[in-house]
């Protein structure tokens, strides 16, 4: 069977125009080629259900959720895929999986690129026929990611297998894994959990390419991922983790560790490169690593479970910052945990982001000498494994592979004049280097002339940029950074005297057409003259590629609520570092990390023109095409801006008169109206009172905002905007003298009931005291995300004894009145604050529930003003099922000062936050600005911060008849999981005892259906993780 047929492969973070179809189940065998997106978490753009043998080849895929799953039973091959995660579609949930197969029996991973997404899973497996096996190999993968959207992450791997038992065959080989930092965020980039081979065929794991391993943010000091490990607390020989080789492996910048054997039997590494530096491509300092290698029996497995296993021949370079294993800020094996480890071969120092570098060049030589290409087979992508520096396309650019000084370079090769010694060129580390312990050479103590280079091959044709940097005795005949047959006309730069200080020269312009080029430094010289060279580096000159951008938004609503703005960016060449949103030539905010998302509440009626502008790491920007946004008043006021009649008239249509003097209102044009031509007046030439009104029926229940632009004489004894009979009491808000300018007053959170709501304008003035309103608006009120309501206390704009949004709860003989606001002696900002006072004695508590928040970690934070002396005076915080924060307010008469509450972890959508004062008679304490705001990277929380997840493992995951969860505790205690469905509604509930450090903890999960979780891990330390039931 074939469906739609695929245009070209794209290439990774490169804008393309795909056509997609809406998500398949495939229930039948053939071959499938298509587009396929799902923008829902829950959905996978393709799902395989059928028992026969189905290829998907040729296919793009892109979604947030699984890009394609595999029920029990399916013979699958992907081949020739592009896979693209996109941003969650509901909070607690990672980016889905390249692959997500439940008991298949034959699968071929292969020639497949994936970005951005939670890797593979293959979980249990079916028995097939013979040869029918797990194949994954020659694929490109970028960035694997566990995060989530709302802060917080899973434990995801590039390939995971979950109890996977006596599988023979099983060939996992010429990966090319690159995970970029703060870009992602990978557990054990391969995990194999309690998964084996058979005595005959081991699972083979090999020649595989692997750079990054780093926690969220990079530079933090707790993480347990690794390049790659073996699992598992299988308690017998058929079910534990065993014969597994791996061998011939590149583990390059892997946090913790490279590789870990942690569980199992008859497990053997061999002969693979682990080489990490401790610095992070940017230069800062990678604080996360322990050890390369390690054995050790994490689950305590019986000595008939956990027995014959070794790692042997074995290169590394692995800096750990302030050890000495074997050198200094090195731990190559670690301490205590390989003894099995023999035959390591320990690079010299210094192991630096160069030599990360030319880890990545070995593996291109690897590639490049098998005839292997990774990726699409016909991409035009290149295999390149670093972004980070061009030094990569060379091979030792920097001198020190060797780890010794040599005649003869590795990657380099010598020609000399006549009558020249070949010995005219070596490395050495004499005159220091550039970077480094080594550089190159030329000298003699005799007139010489000698060439030193390599050639590059396998150049995509375009224009390059060679540099290196040098030092120089000066003097000589020649002296030349060369560069020659890349089909062109050969390119010099002359090198000139420099003999104290290292300087960078270049040759630019470097048109290659033949896709090869070869580089050199030349001399002609007299006796004793020499050259020194070091950090070589091939760039191509490419003009920075601009981000693409796209924005997607409703395009109507009412005036009162928000649009949520969410822009698609990416960056081909570098990465995007801001996405800004506008209305017109007007900013409304901006996002500089994935999701790029705003929510914006227009202030009045119109047609707006959104766009999105991204700029990547090098200031290109791109915008987005506008999209036009409609937003219209609230259909339910009648004559909202007192038109309709199309005149000045006594009884303004729609609007009804109440009070002992009906003429004293009307609409007029005199002053000129807000908008159009006519407002609402309230005025009279002697003392009056009326009341201006409709009611509005047919409302949705819910929460309203009744807005209206006003102007005042001022001096009345009142002049309101009222709003009543909706199912709630009297709600007014007082118009101040505003003769300059129309202002705009509201009154905000009407809690609809019944289905109504009367609205309107009051007036008690005085003679020719007067009023005017217009342009009227009802509509829906949407709670921003972590806004605390009337958080100045000015919403109700006097002093009043029950602030709007907040609530009192007293104590004993204590009366509601000890709380209140008031404009004594001055607010923070505004007018108006909160206030606990009374002159006897008293215990008072002012409240409000924030809803609507986004899971994750929050600090509440508030201004305030305290007489000093109470029992207690505090500002609380409490999540829902959390345990109450607080944090005491001391004595502060004269001075406004700000006090917080950080760590404040919610799970549930909601915090009670509040002020508490127990004090005697005539102490005070003021209130002002309060705020609840994410804490982490940018408007998100960082979950992972507050939840150790480093910390936490849950094994297997997903899990059948129990997960194992393993935790660190700072002491012993008694400690309730809870395991909740992703609305909050506990399921399962379990209190075990805990001990100082680390835990291992079964919990029994055969009773829950298949699905996703949430175990909530209360007591010593809070948690939080996503756990997954399959059965």
């Amino acid at each position: 069977m074939l469906a739609t047929a695929v245009g070209g492969l794209p290439l990774p973070g490169q804008a393309q125009t795909v056509s997609y179809s809406a998500p398949i189940v495939i229930t039948q065998g053939g071959t499938y080629t298509g587009n396929y997106q799902s923008l829902s978490s829950g959905t996978p753009c393709v799902r395989v259900t059928t028992n026969d043998p189905v290829v998907l080849t040729g296919c793009t895929f892109s979604g947030a959720g699984n890009l394609v799953e595999a029920t029990e039973g399916v013979n699958l091959t992907i081949r020739n895929c592009t896979g693209q995660g996109l941003t969650p579609s509901i909070d607690g949930q990672a980016p889905g999986r390249f692959v997500d197969s439940y008991k298949a029996k034959n699968l071929v991973i292969e020639h497949n690129s994936f970005t951005q997404t939670s890797g593979i899973l293959i979980n249990r497996w079916s028995a097939g026929q013979a040869g029918q096996t797990l194949t994954v190999r020659y694929n490109r993968v970028r960035n694997i990611d566990g995060r989530w959207r709302n802060g917080g992450s899973t434990l995801s791997s590039f390939l995971q297998l979950n109890t996977v038992t006596q599988l023979a065959g099983v060939d996992i080989a010429y990966n090319e894994v690159i995970n970029t930092a703060d870009q992602s965020l990978v557990e054990d980039n391969i995990n194999l959990y309690n998964s084996s081979g058979t005595a005959q065929s081991a699972i083979h794991v090999h020649d595989n390419f692997v750079r990054g391993a780093y926690p969220y943010p990079a530079t933090a000091t707790s993480y347990s991922g690794t390049g790659m490990t073996t699992d598992g607390d299988g308690n017998t020989l058929a079910l534990a983790a065993g014969y597994i080789e791996a061998d011939h492996n590149q583990f390059v910048g892997t946090g913790n560790a490279a590789m870990n054997l942690a569980a199992g039997h008859d497990i053997y590494y061999h002969d693979n490169r682990a080489v990490t530096s401790g610095t992070l491509p940017d230069g800062r300092r990678f604080n996360a690593g322990y050890a390369a290698l390690g054995i050790f029996n994490y689950y305590n497995q019986l000595s008939n479970i956990f027995f014959n296993n070794r790692m042997e021949n074995n290169t590394v370079g692995y800096v750990r910052w302030g050890s000495n294993a074997p050198y200094q800020d090195r731990q190559d094996l670690s301490p205590g945990a390989c003894a099995t480890c023999t035959g390591t071969i320990s690079l010299p120092n210094p192991i630096t982001t160069a030599t990360e570098d030319a880890e990545a060049t070995l593996w291109q030589q690897k590639l490049q000498q098998a005839g292997i290409t990774v990726g699409p087979i016909g991409s035009t992508t290149t295999t390149s494994t670093t972004s980070t520096t061009a030094a990569s396309l060379l091979v030792n650019p920097g001198f020190e592979l060797d780890g010794a000084a040599v005649g003869a370079p590795t990657g380099w090769l010598t020609t000399t004049g006549a009558g020249t010694n070949a010995n005219a060129d070596y490395t050495e580390a004499n005159g220091g280097t550039h970077g480094g312990t080594y550089h190159g050479t030329h000298y003699r103590p005799d007139a010489y002339s000698v060439y030193t280079y390599q050639v590059v091959a396998g150049l995509p044709n375009g224009t390059y940029k060679l540099s290196a940097w040098v030092k120089s005795s000066g003097g000589q005949t020649q002296a030349l950074l060369r560069a020659q047959n890349f089909g062109g006309t050969a390119l010099s730069t002359a090198i000139a005297a420099s003999t104290s200080t290292w300087v960078q020269v270049s040759v630019s312009g470097i048109a290659v057409t033949n896709g090869q080029c070869e580089i050199g430094f030349y001399s002609n010289a007299l006796a004793g003259q020499w050259l020194y060279f070091d950090d070589v580096e091939l760039v191509k000159q490419t003009t920075n590629v601009a981000p693409t951008v796209a924005l997607a938004a409703a395009s109507s609503l009412t005036l009162g609520q928000a649009v949520a703005l969410s822009a698609t960016a990416a960056d081909a060449d570098g990465t995007v570092s801001k996405v800004e949103f506008f209305s017109g030539t007007t900013l409304l905010g901006a996002a500089t990390a994935a999701p790029y998302q705003l929510s914006w509440t227009p202030t009045a009626a119109g047609t707006y023109a959104l766009t999105a502008k991204a700029t990547d790491n090098a200031g290109a920007s791109t915008t987005s095409p506008a999209l036009a946004l409609t937003v219209t008043s609230s259909s339910t006021v009648v004559n909202p801006g007192f038109e309709l009649d199309n005149a000045a008239v006594g009884a303004p249509t729609g609007w009804l008169t109440s009070g002992p003097d009906a003429n004293a209102d009307y609409s007029e044009a005199y002053a000129g109206a807000h908008s159009g031509t006519y407002h609402g007046t309230h005025w009279r030439t002697s003392a009056y009172q009326v009341y201006t009104y409709q009611t509005l029926s047919g409302l949705a229940n819910g929460t309203y905002q009744f807005s209206a632009w006003v102007k005042s004489s001022g001096g009345q004894p009142l002049a309101q905007l009222r709003a009543q009979n909706y199912g709630g009491p009297l709600l007014t808000t007082s118009v101040a003298n505003a003769t300059g300018s129309w202002v705009q007053v509201s009154i905000s959170g009407i809690a609809v009931t019944n289905g109504q709501c009367e609205i309107g304008f009051y007036s008690q003035g005085q003679a020719n005291q007067w009023f005017y309103f217009d342009d009227v608006t009802f509509a829906p009120q949407t709670t921003p995300v972590g806004v605390v309501l009337n958080a100045s206390f000015d919403d109700d704009q006097a002093a009043v004894q029950t602030p709007r949004q907040w609530s009192t709860q007293t104590w004993g003989s204590t009366q509601a009145y000890a709380s209140y606001t008031e404009a004594y002696p001055g607010a923070h900002s505004g007018t108006y604050h909160g206030t606990h006072y009374r002159p006897e004695a008293y215990e008072v508590y002012t409240y409000q529930t924030v809803t609507n928040l986004s899971n994750g970690t929050y600090q509440l934070n508030a201004w305030v003003k305290s007489s000093g002396g109470q029992l207690q005076a505090q500002l609380r915080a409490q999540s829902l099922g959390g345990v109450l924060r607080s944090t005491t307010i001391t004595a502060a008469p004269s001075s406004w000062v700000q006090v917080s509450i950080s760590g404040i972890v919610v799970r549930n959508g909601q915090c009670e936050v509040g002020f508490y004062s127990q004090a005697p008679g005539g102490q005070w304490l003021y209130f002002d600005d309060v705020e609840l705001v994410a804490q982490g990277n940018g408007a998100k929380s960082d979950l992972a911060a507050a939840t150790n997840v480093a910390a936490t493992k849950l094994y297997p995951n997903p899990a059948n008849d129990q997960v194992v969860v393993t935790k660190s505790f700072d002491h012993p205690a008694t400690t309730t999981f809870v395991i909740t469905d992703l609305q909050g509604m506990p399921v399962a509930k379990y209190q075990q005892q805990v001990v100082a450090g680390d835990n291992k903890l079964k919990l029994n999960t055969s009773n829950l259906p298949n699905g996703l979780y949430l175990l909530h891990i209360e007591g010593d330390n809070t948690s939080v993780q996503r756990l997954e039931v399959k059965h």
